[in-house]
């Protein structure tokens, strides 16, 4: 008898939370909260702390870096580095994926506007800049790129800049705002 007494209080103690937990009818601000727990393997800011989201806007002429004085390209100059981090020492070396929302696997990267009441598309590219090493170019959504870590302590990291830039001048789009998604993923090589 007690056992069912205990099982109805706790289902109703379920239920109280239940109601409580349900939309106000009127607010003034609705947060829209979410986390992403990087694994062990992940870009950090220079002091080690997960990056897992950054905003980045391609303006005419913004880097020094650009293929072409008219190209959109972000502004690496104010941007600062970031690293490609390992919590291991001994994972050294890694692969960074660069998949886009707006396109399949394999297409090129594309921001979208619907500026004049129709679809418009950007293509662009994304590229690392490392220090001491070549440059290196994601075309596609879903491109793989290997990079080698150095060790430090208890961990491995390389430092590493990413350059966004249209891979047409800006004045041969339509004007608007355009916008997309990057996901960037970094995993233990082989």
């Amino acid at each position: 008898m007690k056992i069912k007494q205990l099982a109805l209080v706790v289902a109703g103690m379920a239920f109280s939370t239940a109601v409580l937990a349900t939309t106000p009818a009127n607010y003034d601000t609705r947060f829209n909260v979410s986390a992403q727990v990087p694994d062990s393997v992940l870009i950090t800011d220079p002091d080690g702390n997960p990056v897992t989201e950054l905003d980045v806007r391609l303006t005419p002429n913004g880097s020094g870096h650009a293929d072409s004085q008219t190209s959109m390209s972000a502004d690496t100059q104010n941007l600062k580095s970031l690293r490609l981090w390992s919590n291991s020492s001994s994972d050294t070396a890694v692969k960074l994926t660069l998949d886009d929302s707006n396109v399949a696997t394999g297409s090129a990267f594309t921001l979208n506007s619907t500026s004049g009441g129709q679809l418009n598309r950007m293509t662009y590219k994304v590229s690392t800049i490392e220090a001491g090493a070549a440059k290196k170019t994601f075309t596609n959504s879903g491109e793989t790129k290997n990079y080698t870590l150095a060790p430090v302590g208890t961990h491995a990291e390389k430092e590493v800049a990413f350059l966004f830039e249209s891979t047409a001048a800006y004045n041969s789009y339509t004007e608007g705002a355009y916008g997309g998604i990057v996901y960037a993923n970094v995993t233990v090589g082989p």
